[in-house]
């Protein structure tokens, strides 16, 4: 498994531990410092979360947020 996949799979879970679903929207730093304590930089979740946005799945907002727009990937 790849770093980033690594990377995505732990953003993922996290995602789910908040009960995140379509409209809602989650401050980074809820994202940032969990995946911190499992050593992964700012830089890799950071890149996750663009892949994210390219596939629509959340977009970036105002105030260090992210929306979610569709159901997270299984």
């Amino acid at each position: 498994m790849t770093r980033f996949a690594m990377t995505e799979t732990a953003l993922i879970e996290r995602l789910r531990s908040l009960k995140s679903k379509p409209e809602m929207t989650i401050n980074l730093v809820d994202i940032f410092g969990p995946l911190a304590a499992l050593n992964f930089s700012q830089d890799e979740a950071g890149a996750v979360l663009r892949a994210l946005e390219q596939d629509g799945i959340i977009s970036f907002t105002t105030g260090n947020r992210i929306r979610i727009n569709k159901p997270l990937p299984a």
